[in-house]
């Protein structure tokens, strides 16, 4: 690969995204910190005016985004790398069968085992947080979303790439028409698939935007693998998060003068969705650049290949489920920034070494037990 930087070749080593792996591990270990600091860090000390917790915000605020962004990416690559009908296209099914896991997962994270005791008088309000909408809920959706553009595509052959454009611009613009709607009139667990009156952190409209968005770079790799490999095109994608990040509230200033459409005032004068997203292509060029500049470890790679498992883990450490208590229960909000910091290394050092050993011990049980645990493929 010829470059006016000196870079090194991972498209001769290596057929997977590399970039969208450590951009994943960069993501989920960014959220294990950001939830583990959240959680244990005692309020008098979230103070916006100290310059490294208002820090340490920002660079919370672009985890999820980041997360979400990047999972739409390496799915959208894999679903169309082979451009094959719907029946021929097995990646289409292990997609719906990944989209049915997180689901469940999902709600399997929240399930409070009261609800088993309380059937004769049960409630969906006394259970709610049961059934919140939380990261991975979103990004199931997202998935599906996906899933059912490339369903549209093929039966109508309209671009798949305007679908996923239309999904996604659809989730950030209509945002404000639904952010104050009362959704009482469904029931709990279909209404917070849209607010956060029920304890979700994550309505589908406008999170599941960002996982469109990332589909649709993922698009774009699908016909043009070799840009993964090219800094030019890195640049371009950090240029395009600099303009998102600074001049996106002006560009929807301009929409809405043109227009006098109140939705683009109100993202303007709340613009967090857009901002994000210039965040999230900036870490995406960095990340890039890097990524073609160095040799990228196989353990952060691992990481980055590794996102769903330590998410789960990480939400019994931290937060606790059905089954546990997390730090959160026995330490929530008592830490001074010191012992929160620590805590913190100490818990990513965790998820780094079991990551490690966790693929050491998947290569045993793929010799071993062959038929249980097959080889996956290099993707």
């Amino acid at each position: 690969m010829q470059n006016n930087i000196a870079s090194y070749d991972h498209s001769k080593h290596s057929k997977r995204l590399l970039f969208i792996d450590v951009m994943r591990a960069y993501a989920i270990l960014m959220m294990v910190q950001g939830h583990t600091v959240d959680s244990l860090i005692d309020p008098i000390y979230r103070d916006s005016s100290y310059w490294l917790f208002s820090l340490w915000d920002q660079m919370r605020g672009v985890t999820a985004p980041v997360f979400f962004f990047s999972a739409g990416t390496i799915f959208s690559y894999l679903l169309l790398r082979k451009n094959l009908p719907i029946r021929k296209n097995e990646r289409f099914y292990k997609g719906m069968k990944r989209v049915v896991i997180l689901l469940l997962l999902g709600y399997a994270l929240r399930f409070n085992f009261d609800i088993i005791f309380s059937s004769k008088e049960f409630s969906f309000l006394n259970y709610k947080f049961a059934f919140a909408v939380d990261a991975l809920h979103c990004i199931a959706i997202g998935l599906g979303l996906i899933l059912l553009s490339y369903f549209i595509h093929r039966i109508t052959k309209i671009y798949v790439w305007l679908i996923y454009f239309i999904f996604a611009s659809s989730a950030f613009y209509f945002y404000p028409s639904i952010v104050d709607v009362d959704f009482s009139f469904l029931p709990i667990p279909i209404a917070s698939y849209f607010t956060k009156a029920y304890g979700s952190n994550f309505p589908i409209i406008p999170w599941t935007g960002f996982v469109m968005w990332g589909a649709l770079l993922g698009y774009l790799l699908s016909k043009r693998v070799n840009l993964a490999f090219n800094n030019i095109f890195a640049i371009a994608m950090l240029l395009l998060g600099l303009i998102l990040h600074y001049y996106s509230g002006s560009i929807l200033d301009f929409l809405f003068n043109l227009t006098n459409n109140s939705n683009f005032d109100y993202l303007n004068r709340n613009n967090f969705l857009y901002y994000h997203l210039g965040n999230v292509h900036i870490v995406l060029g960095i990340l890039a650049i890097i990524s073609n500049l160095v040799k990228i470890p196989d353990l952060l790679s691992s990481i980055g290949k590794s996102t769903m498992m330590i998410y789960v883990v990480h939400i019994f450490l931290i937060y606790g489920t059905g089954l546990n208590h997390g730090l959160a229960y026995y330490f929530g909000k008592s830490l001074n920034p010191y012992e929160v910091i620590i805590v913190a290394i100490l818990i990513e050092i965790f998820f780094i070494v079991l990551v490690y050993y966790w693929a050491k011990l998947e290569i045993i049980l793929q010799d071993k037990f062959p038929k249980l645990f097959p080889k996956k493929k290099i993707i």
